[in-house]
């Protein structure tokens, strides 16, 4: 659950969605498939920590 309602940016409806995040460290990339809280209205997405923290081991471990 995030803490607030609508989206903090344009105030759009807030849904969440499972997407893919592309990370790439030079000629190394991983796609990721999240769940994600995203605006209806202009896209921005929010993440959990847990997903955060999911995303920053596998950038190192491709820049490693």
């Amino acid at each position: 659950m995030l803490p607030f309602d609508e989206c903090p940016v344009c105030a759009g409806q807030i849904v969440e969605q499972e997407v893919t995040e592309i990370i790439s460290s030079g000629k190394k990339k991983a796609a990721l498939k999240l769940s994600a809280y995203v605006c209806c209205r202009c896209s921005e997405r929010f993440y959990s920590l847990k997903s955060i923290q999911h995303i920053e081991k596998i950038r190192a471990e491709l820049e490693g």
